[in-house]
């Protein structure tokens, strides 16, 4: 049906219109009666280009929009970035603090290895007295140090020790010596020791006597032993070691002689024995030996061609015993206190510190958005109740000319008289209805409203003759329906009417001083089970950067707009029907076109009349 607008020529229903014509009701009674199309009917002049038209295209970021959630306060999407955002600033957090640490830890570390190596250097005797004694008095035996750290030999015997969480370095009792060994397990569990090392060569002893030989290194252990008095050389364990220690001990306390020689610590030695005699080589070369049937042995003189004949010939038939001497320090450090140790209780502080940003945040958000709701509420309450009380105050006014002409009239123009009451009073009914409506709108807000089956169609024309009726007060503009058969969806009626009131007054708004037309079409998408409704508008538009926030509460365009309107409208079409609303089209200065698929009832279909 498409329908016209009011003109100045003809008047309307308002009362500011009666007011200027006492006869605007007849005309007006008399105009209804002369109309013949039905109510659903469409144009003949459209009904081609419906059949032909193609269904306007969706953009990609509408349908991205349909699929957001709808939720009151910030937008979905913006939702969604500020929660990646967070988990990216925490994660990047978490990563820069873990950065830190490893940083820290690395120059601690550093830190540990320069100790390793001054302590080297400073056991030898590559530097004078003087210089040692000041590495050892400033650096070594320093107690300021600001991380804990303990020296010990290759084999774990402590040699001392200091820096924060550590027995005094004077208290060598059993129970310091205890505590600083539990300290060094949990040291080097995250933080692997250093090697300090300063010669490549190592001064071993060589006792022995008829029955037995043993070698013992710079610190006392028993490297490589052979004999009947002590166990097989094969055998390295604690105890068998602790043994020939034992055998060594006994023949230094006889009164035996060592001899001294230097072996090199970076590679294996190599011992063989025949009788009283022996030598020692490396890598097939003799580097020591002693016996009585051999040449007694110098330090640092070249071997003797003796002693190279008896490696030579044992080791042609005989495996030698294999020994390496250690002379390495090993340094174990831990992490400095203030802050490594304390990093994990500094990270979750920051994270609870962020945690708690973000609820005072959100609660702040969400009690702002409560006082713009609340607001808006109030606002929009107040325009809808605008309208029918404008025109009740109006109707009055005109009711009180009627009554006084009613009084005054003659007694043959006193029917009419009564007939202009009777209207008055029936369109402030009207008004009164409204207002009731207006009433059980705003109470079904908030909770599941009843859905019942129904034709939208009704819905859309009744909305359409509510804003016709009224054109002085909304404008002059064409309303054009084209209207097919559509199946009955469920629906709440008078939440379906606010929806349409809503769309049709941001249209009639959108072409403000201009004359325009608003067309509502609505026709079955059998594919998609659904009636699909488009409401399109050659008003100014919206632009593209609104687009996506034109259904958020709170935002709006207008000067004294609340931005509550399409926020009801989504809500009751999305939450309430279960449809959904969205903006397929708008171009500025073209217009707009909003659509709405509300799911079908499939147990009627009602007929076009």
């Amino acid at each position: 049906m498409n329908t016209t607008p009011s003109s100045p020529s003809e008047p309307t229903s308002g009362p500011a219109s009666d007011a200027s014509n006492p006869d605007a009701s007849g005309r007006r009674r008399r105009r209804r009666r002369r109309r013949t199309d039905g109510p659903f009917a469409p144009p003949a002049t459209t009904e081609s280009a419906s059949t032909t038209a193609p269904p306007p295209t969706v953009p990609r970021a509408g349908r991205l929009r349909a699929l957001a959630p709808t939720a009151w306060g910030l937008s979905p999407t913006f939702r969604v970035f500020l929660f990646l955002g967070s988990i990216l600033g925490v994660m990047a957090f978490l990563l820069y603090n873990e950065f830190i640490i490893q940083q820290f830890r690395d120059q601690e570390r550093d830190r540990a290895a320069l100790y390793a190596k001054l302590y080297g250097l400073a056991i030898s005797q590559a530097l004078p007295s003087e210089v040692s004694g000041d590495i050892f008095d400033k650096i070594i035996l320093n107690p300021n140090i600001s991380f804990p750290l303990v020296v010990t030999d290759h084999r774990g015997r402590i040699n001392n020790w200091k820096g924060p969480g550590l027995p005094d370095p004077d208290d060598t009792s059993p129970a310091a010596l205890a505590a600083v060994r539990e300290a060094i397990a949990e040291m080097d569990a995250v933080n692997e020791p250093l090697a300090a090392s300063w010669n490549a060569e190592a001064s071993v002893r060589v006792y022995q006597d008829i029955e037995s030989l043993v070698i013992i290194d710079p610190a006392g252990y028993a490297v490589v032993w052979s004999g009947l008095q002590v166990p097989a050389s094969t055998d390295t364990s604690s105890a068998y070691r602790q043994q020939a220690e034992s055998v060594g001990q006994a023949l230094q306390d006889r009164g035996v002689v060592p001899v001294v020689f230097h072996v090199p610590t970076d590679s294996l030695n190599y011992l063989v024995r025949s009788g009283a005699d022996y030598a020692v080589s490396r890598a097939g070369h003799v580097i020591a030996w002693g016996g009585p049937t051999l040449p007694a042995y110098v330090d640092g003189a070249p071997p003797r061609v003796e002693a190279q004949a008896l490696y030579d010939r044992i080791a042609a038939s005989t495996e030698p015993f294999a020994f390496r001497v250690h002379n390495e320090q090993l340094i174990h450090y831990g992490d400095r206190q203030l802050w490594i140790s304390l990093a994990p209780f500094v990270t979750v502080g920051v994270l609870l510190l962020f945690v708690l940003i973000g609820w005072v945040g959100s609660r702040n958000i969400r009690r702002s958005e409560q006082r713009s709701i609340w607001v808006g509420m109030a606002k929009e309450t107040a325009h809808q109740l605008g309208t029918p009380l404008s025109s009740l105050s109006g109707w009055l006014e005109l009711m009180a000319g009627r009554v006084s002409d009613l009084v005054t009239a003659e007694e043959g123009s006193r029917a009419a008289a009564a007939g202009a009451v009777d209207e008055v009073v029936r369109e402030m009914q009207q008004d009164m209805g409204r207002l009731n409506q207006i009433a059980s709108r705003f109470s079904q807000i908030g909770s599941v409203p009843e859905l019942k089956s129904a034709d939208v169609r009704e819905v859309i024309v009744d909305t359409v003759d509510y804003f016709k009726g009224r054109g002085p007060q909304f404008g002059r503009h064409d309303f054009v329906l084209e209207l097919e058969t559509v199946p009955l969806v469920p629906l709440n009626v008078e939440l379906m009417g606010w929806v349409f009131e809503n769309l049709f007054k941001n249209a009639i708004d959108a072409m403000v001083q201009q004359e325009g037309c608003i067309r509502i079409s609505a026709r079955h998408d059998e594919e998609r089970r659904c009636v699909r409704i488009l409401v399109k508008d050659d008003g100014r538009g919206i632009h593209a950067e609104n687009l996506a926030r034109v259904f958020q509460p709170g935002f709006s365009t207008k000067k004294r707009g609340w931005g509550l309107g399409l926020a009801f409208v989504r809500r009751i079409l999305e939450e309430y029907h279960g449809g959904h609303i969205h903006i397929p089209r708008s171009e500025a200065g073209v217009g707009t076109t909003v659509e709405i698929n509300l799911p079908e009832d499939t147990d009627n279909v009602k007929e076009k009349p």
